[in-house]
This record gives C-alpha cells, sequence and structure tokens, in this order.
C-alpha cells in the first residue's frame, strides 16, 4: 500500500477537512480528493462520507485508520533505520581474527561498539590464509590478520609487528642461538600447514636464514593445542610472539631475531566493499590503532 497515501488518509481523518488537510499537505483539494479516490480504489469502499460537516471516517476508514499509524510508525522506523545503516551507524559486519590478535582486535572492536551501538557484529577465529579467501569471496567484512601475499583486491592497514618466538616447558632454559639444535633432542609440536600457511612458511624461512631444521614430532590442529602440548613438557614450538603473550603464562618464550623473524599483522578488508558500516569501522580503526 502506497505510504504517501495512507499520510494523507491519516491528516484528512485527523484534521476532518479537506481544505485544512489539504494546506498542510502542501496540495490543492483537488489532489488530495484524488489520493483519497486512489486509495479507496485499492481497498474497495469509500473513506470518508463527505457534506457540510466536513470528512467523516466511514467504518472501512475507522478500520484502515488504526493500522495505517502501526504502518506509518513502522515506515518511519525503517526510514530511520535505512538512514542510520546508510551513515556507517547501523547494520551488520562479519569480522575475523587471529591468535596475534587475540587481545588487541577484541578491544577494538568493543571500542567500535561503544561508539556505533546500533550494529551488530559477528565475530570468529580463523588462519589468516582462510580469511584471505573469505574477504575476496565476499564472505567476510573484515579480518585482523597477517598481510596478505596478493594484495590484488585487498586493503591491508598494519596495526602491530608481529616476531616469531621460540617457546619452551617452564623448566626448560633458552639455548643459544648456535645450540638450537639441541632442541631436536626434545623435538617440535607445529601447527599443520593446512591450518597456518603463513606461520608455516614464516618458520620455514626463518629456520632456512639460520641454517636450522627442527625435527617435527607431532603436529595440531591449532595454535592452542601446539601450546597446551609444549605447556605439558612434550616438546619445543616457534609461534606468533603475541599470540603466545595471549595464552598466559604456562611456558616460557623468546622473541627470535634475524632475517625472517617478524611480519606485519593488521585490519584487512576487500577494496571493493562499500558497506557504510565497514568504511566507518576502518576509519574508526586508524583513528583508534
Amino acid at each position: 500500500m502506497d505510504i504517501k497515501l495512507l499520510r494523507s488518509f491519516v491528516l484528512l481523518a485527523d484534521t476532518g477537512h479537506y481544505g485544512k488537510a489539504a494546506d498542510r499537505l502542501f496540495v490543492t483539494q483537488s489532489t488530495l480528493t484524488k489520493q483519497i479516490q486512489a486509495l479507496e480504489a485499492m481497498v474497495g469502499g469509500e473513506l470518508f462520507e463527505r457534506g457540510r460537516h466536513g470528512a467523516r471516517l466511514t467504518v472501512l476508514g475507522k478500520l484502515l485508520e488504526k493500522e495505517a499509524h502501526k504502518l506509518l510508525r513502522l515506515s518511519d522506523e525503517l526510514d530511520v533505520r535505512m538512514r542510520r545503516a546508510n551513515a556507517g551507524l547501523a547494520g551488520h559486519l562479519d569480522i575475523a581474527f587471529g591468535i596475534s590478535t587475540l587481545i588487541l582486535a577484541p578491544r577494538l572492536i568493543a571500542d567500535f561498539r561503544a561508539a556505533t551501538s546500533d550494529c551488530q557484529i559477528t565475530l570468529d577465529d580463523m588462519p589468516s590464509n582462510e580469511q584471505h579467501q573469505r574477504l575476496l569471496d565476499g564472505r567476510l567484512d573484515a579480518g585482523f590478520c597477517r598481510a596478505p601475499m596478493e594484495a590484488e583486491g585487498l586493503s591491508f592497514m598494519p596495526l602491530l609487528e608481529e616476531r616469531l618466538a621460540l617457546v619452551l616447558p617452564l623448566a626448560m632454559t633458552e639455548p643459544s642461538s648456535s645450540q638450537l639444535s639441541t632442541l631436536n633432542s626434545l623435538g617440535f609440536v607445529a601447527l599443520l600447514p593446512s591450518r597456518g600457511s603463513g606461520l608455516d612458511a614464516q618458520i620455514a624461512r626463518w629456520c632456512s636464514a639460520s641454517h636450522f631444521k627442527p625435527r617435527i614430532i607431532q603436529y595440531a590442529d591449532d595454535i592452542l593445542t601446539v601450546h597446551a602440548v609444549v605447556a605439558a613438557g612434550l616438546g619445543a614450538a616457534f609461534l606468533p610472539w603475541h599470540g603466545v603473550e595471549a595464552l598466559g603464562g604456562r611456558t616460557r618464550q623468546w622473541q627470535m631475531s634475524g632475517p625472517e623473524s617478524g611480519w606485519p599483522v593488521g585490519l584487512c578488508w576487500r577494496s571493493a566493499n562499500s558497506n557504510p558500516l565497514l568504511l566507518r569501522f576502518v576509519d574508526h580503526i586508524s583513528k583508534h590503532r
């Protein structure tokens, strides 16, 4: 049903006079009469009795008036929500994060929610390579992850410098760089390459530059499991420094140095995504990082 016609109908019902209603609508009485006639054609009956007394609602008109107020209220609420969504003040975002931003991402998102209360955010953890693919496919709005290897179609804002960390059981001390091979007697626990191809490649590059080959004794599906195995004293591991810091003090860790020991982590999004809420989120992160 035409919202414009309903507004004219409700105003005429309130004033009870075609001339007064037409003046308030800034239309001629002839135009208002045609609008009411069009509405009557839609509902299939007369809505007003017109006479010396003005315009009185018929039984059908009284029924429509009750429902019209509900529809107009819903229409007004929808208009407000659409304007807020278009201004980036309402809507929904799907956001992912990785272990390196386990503390940073929720804090930044909480700050954004406080400034933009009328928004819904779905937060999920996943590896960087999966985030990049979902962003390109349009299945994710933004991700806190490592910089994409192929940047075409994706934008990236660096937020922190992640570093590779040697993680050992609490009872062990850090060996010198020339004695890393002694850790092979204990063995290394690693994340499955398919679950973290970026981290796997980073470790491989660092080990190659350091002329070290770790003896992998176990693979795990996620970094939390890798860390738990090390905390249990069953192996050593190379993990992201900020990620391990967020997991508590159940292990000992040391930042690695040298070539291939660090990489940028930040906010990534599809460049062509024009969602106003996403653009506001990116701007918020840029100002508060």
